[in-house]
């Protein structure tokens, strides 16, 4: 049995362990409330800084296909750029017909060329020329092939047979810009 003195001690110290479970059941929320709120902004934070980094990646990944790109169309117009002749290739080009035009028996009557002034976008340079021929119908088909053969970038536009065994021929010759 307990001695009174001791039943005395433990009556002043009752108090204590009821403040401390007070203490104990409300701390908990004086404490961790200003965590709480600051673990939300935190992760509102985050997420933003996500959203922003997720952006940033998929942006450099189109970045590297807008490169990749730009390389492919950059080679391809030095491609391009090797296979355009100059302009002053005109002359040697109208030589070549005249020689196919001679071995094949087609008299070139006129040879008209013209540089349009607009080229409409996203075509190349041209020289429109147009052939006021003489000849056979056989004789101006093996001429209108020989001339797509040639090794320049020519396209045939028009081809006209008139009533008196003529015909005008229309070409485009692309050029170097």
């Amino acid at each position: 049995m307990m001695s009174p003195k001791e039943i005395q001690k433990l009556r002043e110290w009752a108090p204590f362990p009821i403040v401390v479970t007070l203490i104990l059941y409300f701390a908990p929320s004086f404490l961790i409330a200003p965590q709480v709120e600051n673990l939300e902004t935190t992760g509102k934070s985050f997420g933003s800084l996500l959203k922003t980094v997720n952006e940033t990646l998929g942006q450099r990944g189109k970045d590297r296909l807008y490169r990749a790109r730009f390389a492919r169309m950059t080679q391809e117009m030095e491609r391009l750029s090797k296979w355009l002749p100059p302009e002053s290739y005109l002359p040697t080009l109208i030589d070549q017909f005249n020689s196919l035009a001679e071995i094949l028996k087609v008299k070139i009557k006129t040879v008209v060329y013209g540089f349009p002034l607009a080229v409409p976008g996203g075509q190349p340079p041209r020289v429109d020329i147009r052939l006021n021929l003489e000849a056979t119908y056989e004789s101006m088909r093996s001429f209108i092939q020989s001339v797509e053969s040639l090794p320049s970038p020519l396209v045939l536009t028009e081809v006209v047979a008139n009533k008196d065994r003529t015909f005008s021929l229309s070409v485009q010759h692309l050029v170097k810009p």
